[in-house]
């Protein structure tokens, strides 16, 4: 008797772990999550238990519970009134499971200071747990100057890893703050190299996220590249234990970038190749879906690949390692979010299909997703049109219009910007010279996208071309302009046709070596 007892037990065991660690591909089916009343607005940003926290357009928070098929009512945590105590709130795990969120004022800027404080929860079940204060252990940070940021990693119950920009040397990219003797130590690291510049440092590093096991080793991706490796930090040293994608592109994948979650075992990575029309991409796709998703050990081993069907931008792990969550992040190129779950509990149960199969499938379904959600950017202004007049105003609330310099003679350039851009931020020594240099040749209007209190404060410091605002977060020049990042810049001629649109400093340079001598342009953007 207890020798078939032992025989069964082991028989339960193996197929418990072969289970967990079948490998080879295979193909999923989704099932949409129904949003309740109120939440179809709301952008899924963390998912901690069963709490999925989300967004406004605006940064406003709120959190909710869900499910593989419901996201319930979802509460507001930030902002104005008396029962927010949070104001921009960025969310991890911590190692012994608690729930922890770093709140930063809005806009965090190096002088001002980058953040208030790290809230850290245990038995963080549900919203009104996490939001009683009476559980909260809070350590202070509003002393920490000179760096800001929002990606975060505890690395032990007193120390956190910080992904952010350090204001006397943008290229130290990681920090270490002790919550306990509140001291800040930026890394001396920079993996892609001192050569390049300060923007280009924000956008590789900045668009990106850091992620950690809990056990000593961390995930870093970037959202913008097909950019990842694992690390470790040892005292102030960072080691670099597995590439996973180096920044150069193998030319037959160049056209991928990736979205990641973890857990303490595996790394699940989301491969977006597509465009919003369910093509694959070329070079110029900016905006890109994927449905593909690969999955690692801590030790950069690839043992699954995971095809979904439907195509979207962004990854979710629940806790138990059970459910992939599907969605679009934030973007302007969909109306309104929406959220797919999948079962990847009985991966063998779920074999490879014909890859032409998933192609029309995911088409199929992005395109249902695209008539009851969203809208094809098509609708937007383009590379060509003619430029859409819009009202803004200055620091002395005088009204100004796009168009008021067409017609002579000058080409106007239109830059979006944001406070918490860190591009933007990197890209100003650079225009500040540009502008100087032509003034005689181009106009340059900085619209910004923040809320009229805090530009008017001038995150960014005094400029010399004009800087506007439209009191009205900019949504709607946004939107006909199809901007969904930044800092973005237009070039407009002087009878009011759209020359470039692009997004960074990079494309903005290549726009005006169309215009101007290639040298004299490398000449400015390769020194401040």
């Amino acid at each position: 008797m207890k020798k078939n007892l032992f025989w069964i037990l082991l028989s339960v065991l193996f197929c418990a772990c072969s289970e967990q660690d079948v490998e080879g591909e295979f193909f999923l089916r989704g099932q949409e999550v129904k949003f309740a009343s109120g939440n179809e607005d709301l952008w899924p940003v963390y998912l901690y238990g069963q709490t999925l926290f989300a967004c406004t357009g605006e940064n406003i928070y709120y959190g909710g519970k869900l499910t593989r098929n419901e996201w319930q009512k979802a509460e507001r945590i930030s902002g104005a009134g008396k029962n927010n105590a949070l104001v921009w709130p960025a969310f991890s795990h911590g190692n012994n499971g608690e729930l922890l969120m770093l709140d930063r004022p809005c806009p965090a800027t190096f002088d001002a200071g980058g953040f208030k404080s790290l809230i850290k929860v245990k038995n963080a079940d549900n919203i009104a747990a996490i939001m009683d204060r009476t559980k909260w252990e809070t350590y202070d940070m509003k002393d920490v100057y000179g760096f800001v940021g929002g990606n975060h990693v505890a690395l032990s119950d007193t120390t956190l890893l910080m992904l952010g920009m350090y204001k006397d040397d943008l290229k130290r990219v990681y920090a270490i703050y002790n919550l306990k003797n509140q001291t800040f130590i930026p890394l001396d690291y920079c993996p892609i190299g001192r050569d390049l510049s300060d923007e280009e440092i924000c956008v590789r590093y900045l668009a990106g996220n850091i992620l950690g096991n809990g056990k000593g080793k961390v995930l870093y991706y970037n959202n913008c590249r097909k950019f990842a490796f694992i690390f470790n930090i040892e005292g102030t040293k960072v080691n670099v234990l597995n590439n996973l994608y180096s920044y150069t592109f193998v030319p037959d994948r160049a056209t991928e970038c990736i979205n990641c979650c973890v857990n303490s075992d595996r790394i699940y990575m989301l491969v977006r190749d597509t465009n919003i029309k369910g093509d694959k991409c070329n070079g110029n796709d900016l905006l890109r879906y994927g449905n593909t998703v690969e999955v690692y050990d801590w030790d950069g081993v690839k043992h699954q690949v995971i095809h979904l069907d439907n195509y979207y931008r962004e990854i979710m792990l629940s806790d138990d390692g059970k459910t992939l969550f599907l969605h679009p992040g934030w973007t302007e190129d969909i109306i309104k979010p929406a959220l797919y779950s999948y079962d990847i509990s009985n991966l063998k149960d779920n074999p490879m299909i014909d890859s032409v199969e998933i192609r029309d499938i995911c088409k199929a379904n992005f395109e249902k997703t695209q008539d009851k959600y969203g809208k094809l950017r098509n609708q937007n202004l383009a590379e060509g049109d003619t430029m859409v007049d819009f009202e803004l105003y200055d620091y002395n609330d005088k009204p100004h219009h796009l168009n008021e310099f067409l017609g002579k003679g000058k080409y106007t350039v239109l830059e979006f910007s944001e406070i918490g851009c860190g591009g933007c931020l990197a890209a100003k020594p650079y225009l500040e010279k540009f502008y100087k240099q032509y003034k005689d040749k181009f106009e340059m209007i900085t619209i910004s996208a923040d809320k009229l209190s805090e530009w008017k404060k001038k995150p960014f410091g005094e400029v010399t071309w004009h800087d506007w605002n439209d009191h009205n977060l900019a949504i709607d020049i946004k939107k006909k302009y199809d901007i969904f990042g930044y800092p973005s810049f237009i070039i407009i001629d002087s009878e009011g046709k759209i020359l470039s649109k692009g997004i960074g400093l990079n494309n903005f340079s290549e726009a005006l070596k169309k215009i101007l001598p290639a040298e004299e342009v490398d000449k400015i953007m390769d020194s401040k």
